[in-house]
């Protein structure tokens, strides 16, 4: 499924926690991974020519050698890796790396609601998920900071196990729940399908509308419930009202799930920007991974 899989790294504690996380995907088939580093223009000091040449090379050399051990830790747990060291925009440069490299996956880290530390990777993976034409799984953790000291801990230890899949019946949720579909290999031992009814679109509706259109979406999630036990994936189905990103992460959270899928826009992306984005409000506002897809 995830064969070869792109992880850019800022060399932080937070991207090192995302690191960790990489040989458990050997379930979900990894074999290779493609460990990348961006530097950036304001990395590298200003001067002249030859001077700014010799400081990008110093910076170049660190980061090839961070990434040289980084290398040597997955390949001592059976996965193959390789190193890149490109300059340039972050988003850029890893959709780039991507497509070149044909990955299947890209995985990043972005740190939740209540965390204010700007990590380069923090705010370049909203960007990337916007360009990206693979699957992004954007890993999550708790960051506690005691006595000067950093630690980011997870909320699940299996990333695959349960899943929340949120959809709106668009062909972007269409996107994200055929990916769904092939998750019994990664270790997927439950999906929860939801749909939420919009109230702030459904507030002038009539109650007899109302209650049509719960009964119709009712039975285009058990369909798909029906479609996910042929690939062996037991699923429940959960149907409610109100703003789709709130209710969305308030049943993550009573559910203890451990990865949300979701498609990249919803049924109706302009109204979605305008909103604030249910989309981006999930993706940040998550304490639990997000893996992104998009439509092919």
């Amino acid at each position: 499924m995830f064969a070869r899989v792109l992880f850019p790294t800022d060399f932080s504690a937070y991207a090192n926690a995302v690191f960790d996380c990489l040989p458990e995907l050997k379930v979900a088939g990894l074999r290779q991974v493609v460990l990348l580093a961006v530097i950036r223009p304001i990395d590298v000091p200003m001067g002249h020519l030859p001077f700014s040449q010799e400081a990008l090379s110093r910076v170049q050399w660190s980061q090839e050698e961070q990434l040289h051990i980084a290398r040597l830790a997955l390949e001592g747990q059976g996965v193959l890796a390789q190193t890149r060291v490109e300059y340039g925009t972050p988003a850029r440069e890893i959709v780039r790396v991507a497509q070149e490299e044909r990955v299947d996956l890209i995985v990043m880290g972005a740190q939740g609601q209540g965390v204010v530390q700007d990590l380069l990777l923090g705010n370049t993976a909203f960007d990337v998920l916007r360009l990206s034409p693979v699957p992004v799984l954007i890993q999550k953790f708790d960051v506690v900071r005691e006595l000067g000291h950093e630690e980011c801990r997870r909320v699940c230890q299996r990333t695959f196990a349960r899943v929340l899949h949120p959809t709106d019946f668009s062909d972007c949720a269409g996107a994200a729940f055929n990916l769904v579909k092939r998750l019994k290999t990664a270790g997927t031992e439950e999906v929860i399908l939801l749909h939420v009814q919009d109230e702030r679109a459904m507030q002038y509706r009539p109650a007899g509308q109302l209650a049509e259109f719960d009964r119709q979406d009712a039975e285009r999630l058990e369909r798909m419930k029906r479609d996910l036990a042929l690939f062996g994936l037991p699923a429940r189905t959960m149907l409610r009202h109100g703003l789709p990103y709130r209710e969305t992460l308030q049943v993550a959270d009573e559910e203890n799930a451990c990865l949300i899928v979701l498609g990249l826009y919803g049924r109706s992306a302009l109204r979605e920007a305008l909103a604030g984005g249910t989309f981006e409000k999930i993706v940040r506002q998550s304490r639990r991974p997000v893996l992104v897809v998009r439509p092919g």
